[in-house]
């Protein structure tokens, strides 16, 4: 700490003060008071005592840029606050009481960081309302805002070495006097700007391209540094478009690893990255929220350093210290919650199952098929979970074609056997249509045995919304009264009229089709009933232990013998014909087939294939003489189901269809899938269209149509044509769009991350564990230590909505 300075008068403190604020006022443009700041600050002579860094920078204010100047003032007021009004005599004895953290030299070893994070951001030093309105655009209305605006990427730059070093390196950081700088003009109003800078050992160019003339800072005499590519031209080491700043500022810019942050326009990254620095300096510590046993556990650092790094790293080893701890308190909460989910679930009570061991054994003898390994495996999870006292909450994931629905008949039958009554509720009325067919179908061998234990015949029922108001009343009437054991049916089962006299299990298909609020409305259905979960989309275990961390997870990775692998190939989209004429080939054979677009119709902004474009086409052109049909999302929904019950019947070849049709009927005939723009879809989706076809002894053929030649998008499309495992490709696909894309999630509650990766199976579970380890000695979050965790567990429970 420095001496304590002569106190100056307070007459001049308070001109200073004006001065600075009338600077802020204007935008820095040195016209606050007569000859500007710098003659200003040298007319008061030794009364300030500036530091002699401070002092040159003060010097050199009317040749700088608007955020150089805004930085200088910023210093300023830190000098007024920090040395002449609180001399270091005067300061609070004893240690503060906050999370240790390393610091660096200059402004990180301030210690006056007290301006509440809720201060509005116009009032930050150097903002003012022209650029609070632009950082609003960022969501960053106060100075609190500015710790959670990362950067997305960083830029890590050497330290500065002598010109005579540099002819080996490809990025490299040097500092130099401006020896010369020249200006030549280019196309479109812009400007090459050339400046050689030398030190001892020699001289390097730097060359900037442009709009408008020479920034102030850059000019003959001035030293400065740049950090940035490097090139050579003959014999001649030349910086391309550096970052610079003055030699004599604190790296910020250069030399050093430097954030890159979101920006919107009318922003720099130089002027962000001032905004960020002044703000976080002049935070208080962020509260800690981990208590000090779990940190000395897991071996993280501390919360407020964690963000002072990830602002303004130090070394590599501590950002990726910082990225740690950012991390694991994004993941943490989700954890706490789905736990928490899962024990206030687990311990209500519900209806045991007494299972009919010898009506399910003469169920599955009249089956045409046997249950694979898997659903065997799957089937008595479930069961033993229905026969405890304490309700089921279990997902049930399967590859389209892998027998879901028949495990879920045998657990519907022995609930039903026990006297509850069921329901199956599918996101679509056709499939509610297949699922009551499909279950009839089942349960006709079952009759005679299920009306010994009912004392009368099984009863199923329809429910959907097409039903007639007379049909519906009816049927609400039949199912509050008990006389109907089995309701299938769209959301319209968990609707409010719908009353259950005795709900024992639910079923829900296809579960990421329906919004959360519709899974919890099926849930509280009858007294806690027993929740089961269904989909074919592949889930990564990372999102299993997450989104899903609230449910059991049982999964059936087996498809029935004798299904025969979907044959995939990649094609350019001059090769499309071949897939027509394999179309035509199955049609004449009388088989149908799958067109998918990505699009409903053109778009300008995108170079893709749209259904009703091709639709038409498709019938003057390449399938001409074909029933062709057309489905999309912006079709009616009894239009919708009426074009697929049509297509389901046979009565039409051919469906052209968006990507609606990834939820769909089981269409055992079809035997062709085109996907057009293949690269517009996810890889897990991808696979999900190539599932609706292959379903019978016949063999399929699936073909993806590229639309783009980019390499990557190539790749990932080959991956689809070489790998036949759905849940590959699902965690390939949430490694490469993340978990914001997956599932839509972006639309589920699901919280966005901004340093952790869903993908880290390995870090997800670490995190899990210690969520483990918090609520096995406090399931309720209630001692103070965890009081921010639990805050944030609460809040993320207010956007997410119930249990998945």
């Amino acid at each position: 700490m420095p001496e304590s300075p002569a106190r100056p008068s307070p007459s001049l403190l308070d001109t200073l003060e004006k001065v600075l604020h009338l600077e802020e006022q204007r935008h820095y443009d040195d016209r606050s008071v007569v000859g500007g700041l710098a003659a200003f600050v040298k007319r008061s002579g030794d009364q300030l005592s500036l530091g002699v860094a401070l002092r040159d920078r003060v010097g050199a204010y009317g040749r700088q840029t608007a955020d150089e100047r805004a930085a200088v003032v910023a210093e300023l007021r830190n000098f007024m606050r920090d040395v002449i009004r609180h001399p270091p005599a005067a300061a609070p004895a004893g240690p503060r009481a906050t999370s240790p953290r390393t610091t660096d030299t200059g402004s990180r070893g301030r210690t006056d960081r007290t301006l509440d994070p809720a201060t509005p951001i116009a009032a930050l030093p150097g903002v003012g309302p022209t650029r609070a309105k632009r950082l609003a655009a960022l969501e960053i209305t106060t100075v609190g805002d500015l710790r959670s605006h990362l950067p997305h990427r960083y830029v890590a730059y050497p330290a500065p070495q002598p010109a005579a070093t540099l002819g080996f390196q490809h990025v490299a950081s040097f500092e130099g006097t401006v020896r010369q700088v020249d200006l030549a003009p280019l196309p479109g109003k812009r400007f090459r700007i050339t400046a050689i800078l030398a030190d001892s050992t020699g001289a390097v160019a730097a060359v900037w391209i442009r709009a408008g003339g020479v920034p102030s800072g850059i000019r003959q005499g001035a030293r400065l540094a740049v950090s940035g590519p490097l090139v050579a031209y003959g014999r001649q080491i030349t910086f391309e478009n550096p970052e610079y700043e003055p030699a004599s500022a604190p790296p910020l810019n250069t030399r050093r690893t430097v954030p890159v942050y979101p920006l919107t326009a009318g922003l720099s990254q130089p002027a962000m990255r001032a905004i960020v620095r002044r703000g976080i300096e002049a935070l208080p510590p962020a509260e800690e929220w981990l208590p000090d046993w779990l940190r000395d556990a897991e071996g993280l650092i501390g919360r407020d350093e964690a963000l002072l790094q990830l602002h303004m790293p130090e070394t590599e080893e501590k950002l990726q210290r910082a990225r740690e701890r950012y991390a694991f308190d994004e993941l943490l909460p989700i954890q706490l919650l789905v736990l928490q989910r899962r024990l206030a679930y687990r311990s209500r009570s519900a209806q045991m199952i007494d299972v009919p061991w010898k009506l399910l054994a003469e169920f599955r003898q009249r089956l045409p098929f046997a249950l694979t390994a898997a659903q065997q495996r799957a089937l008595s999870t479930i069961l033993d979970d229905m026969g405890r006292s304490r309700p089921m909450v279990r997902l049930l994931q399967g590859e389209v074609g892998s027998g879901k629905t028949v495990v879920a008949a045998m657990a519907l039958l022995a609930a039903v056997a026990s006297g509850g009554q069921v329901a199956l509720v599918a996101p679509t009325e056709i499939l509610a249509e297949q699922h009551f067919r499909t279950l009839t179908r089942l349960y006709e061998g079952s009759q005679s045995a299920l009306e010994g234990i009912l004392g009368g015949p099984l009863r199923l029922s329809l429910l959907t919304g097409a039903l007639s108001r007379t049909d519906r009343q009816r049927t609400l009437a039949a199912i509050a009264a008990a006389e109907v054991n089995v309701v299938i049916g769209t959301h319209a089962v968990i609707q409010p009229d719908v009353e259950f006299a005795r709900l024992s299990l639910a079923v829900v298909d296809e579960q990421h089709r329906f919004g959360v609020s519709q899974r919890v409305a099926a849930r509280r259905k009858g007294e806690n009933p027993h929740l089961l979960v269904m989909t074919a989309t592949p889930i990564p275990r990372t999102l299993a232990l997450t989104l899903y961390g609230d449910l059991d997870f049982s999964l059936i990775d087996e498809l029935p013998p004798g299904r025969q692998p979907v044959e995939t190939s990649l094609l350019r989209p001059l090769a499309r014909n071949s897939a027509y004429e394999r179309v035509r080939a199955e049609v004449a054979a009388g088989r149908q087939a799958f067109i998918i677009c990505p699009l409903v119709e053109g778009s300008p902004s995108v170079e893709a294939r749209a259904a009703t474009t091709e639709y038409d086409r498709l019938q003057r052109r390449e399938l001409a003489g074909l029933r062709l049909a057309l489905l999309h999302g912006r079709m009616r929904p009894l239009e919708k189901d009426e074009t697929m019950r049509r297509f389901a019947t046979g009565d039409s070849d051919v469906l052209v269809s968006t990507s609606v049709v990834e939820v769909g009927v089981d269409v055992p005939n079809a035997t062709v899938m085109v996907i057009e723009g293949a690269e517009h879809f996810g890889l897990a989706q991808l696979h999900q269209f190539r599932g609706r076809v292959g379903r019978s002894g016949y063999q399929a053929s699936c073909f993806l149509i590229a639309g783009s030649e980019a390499p990557e998008s190539l790749e990932r499309l080959d991956a689809v044509a070489r790998s036949t495992s759905g849940l590959d490709l699902a965690e390939e696909d949430l490694r490469i769009r993340g978990p914001g894309e997956y599932f839509g999630l972006r639309q589920s509650g699901f919280p966005s991350l901004r340093v952790a990766r869903v993908s880290d199976l390995a870090f997800v579970q670490r995190v899990r564990h210690a969520a483990e380890s918090i609520l096995e000695v406090d399931p309720t979050l209630s001692r103070t230590e965890h009081a921010s965790l639990a805050e944030a567990a609460r809040h993320l429970g207010e956007d997410a909505g119930e249990a998945n």
